[in-house]
């Protein structure tokens, strides 16, 4: 079995959208049938890209920093999220992009952010929209301190520039690489479909894996070679099952 809080995550998902959809499958038919997720294609996206659709909405919103290329982004405010993708990636490009975002707006801003309002009622809501200061009793409460107030940004980047180096948004996006994964392509069902391959060489189910990943799941290459590479590094079993949560 999968880690558990990645198999209540994706069963929750699919419970709120209604049901499973067939492969490969393409996330922004049903997003929103259940969540307040917007998609928003942009051709060539970047930082300026998102900042002149905004403003050509009339909303004053700056992101504070340079200008670069993204492969995707989720802004997300009040409760509701905007998921921007570049209108000129492939299929398979776009469809791992929402499966991400929707992965970090569910993990880091919609289910945290759902847990305070239960526990902390809806006293707390213009807080967590950045309408107004915590009191001293709610800075204290431990819930708020993995919740983000106010707005929500994630930028997913197009190259090495600017790399990632903090621990926090390295496990960040870990967790939204393996939702987003167990949603096109559930890992138990993956590794059920290549175990009848592992008798095989490795450079032929490392084939046959890559080839299932993209044609069947619909994964962009690059994706499905990470994966399938976790999937059959040589003699790597604890620690892709340790991934995995297996």
């Amino acid at each position: 079995m999968i880690e558990g809080w990645l198999a209540q995550a994706a069963e929750d998902f699919w419970n709120t959208v209604g049901s499973e959809i067939p492969y490969p499958r393409n996330l922004e038919r049903v997003i929103s049938r259940g969540f307040p997720l917007s998609i928003i294609p942009l051709p060539h996206l970047s930082i300026l890209s998102i900042e002149s659709w905004f403003q050509r909405q009339q909303v004053p919103f700056h992101f504070l920093c340079q200008d670069r290329s993204l492969c995707g982004c989720i802004i997300a405010v009040r409760g509701h999220g905007l998921i921007f993708v570049d209108g000129l990636d492939t299929e398979g490009e776009r469809r791992y992009t929402i499966a991400h975002e929707t992965a970090h707006f569910l993990i880091d801003y919609l289910y945290p952010r759902r847990r305070a309002l239960e526990l902390l009622g809806e006293p707390t809501r213009p807080v967590l929209d950045g309408e107004r200061l915590p009191t001293q009793v709610e800075r204290l409460d431990a819930v708020l301190s993995s919740v983000r107030l106010g707005t929500y940004f994630d930028l997913m980047l197009r190259s090495a520039n600017g790399g990632l180096d903090q621990g926090s948004i390295l496990r960040a996006e870990e967790k939204a690489d393996r939702l987003a994964l167990e949603l096109l392509a559930p890992a138990e069902q993956v590794l059920s479909q290549i175990a009848c391959q592992e008798a095989g060489k490795h450079f032929e189910c490392t084939q046959f894996a890559t080839q299932l990943l993209t044609s069947t799941y619909g994964l962009p290459l690059s994706v499905a070679m990470k994966y399938c590479t976790i999937f059959l590094r040589p003699n790597a079993r604890g620690s892709t099952a340790s991934w995995l949560g297996l």
